[in-house]
């Protein structure tokens, strides 16, 4: 019984929303720059150009999206099977964006017609 009432006159000497522990971050866990080589086999788009919006076939259309599969998969073991992580990550997002693109096509844009309410309305 005693030594519970001597614990709990022991006053705490940390911050409740204070940590001690060093949050710092260990050098060897910090971010590196990756850039990756540039390669004329891999075809590249800028993040700062705007994409074509890609006409993508119905979710119902397995044999298309198997062989859209197939397709990316072969280019990715052709183009990128000797090359670095780095470069790897780099280009995987241009070559499965650019398969598509080429399977399917870019969507067609389409504008809406404009219609005017006065000649519509008579008035």
């Amino acid at each position: 019984m005693g030594c519970l009432s001597m614990s709990s006159q022991q006053q705490r000497t940390a911050i409740a929303d204070k940590t001690l522990e060093n949050q710092s971050q260990v050098q060897s866990h910090s971010a590196k720059e990756i850039q990756a080589e540039n390669r004329d086999d891999v075809p590249r788009h800028p993040s700062s150009d705007k994409r074509h919006k890609i006409n993508f076939p119905p979710a119902s259309s397995g044999k298309q999206w198997e062989d859209l599969d197939s397709k990316i998969v072969l280019k990715i073991d052709s183009l990128l099977s000797k090359s670095t992580l780095e470069h790897k990550l780099a280009t995987f997002s241009d070559i499965v964006y650019q398969t598509c693109l080429d399977t399917f096509g870019a969507k067609q844009h389409q504008t809406k017609p404009n219609v005017n309410h006065r000649e519509a309305g008579g008035s």
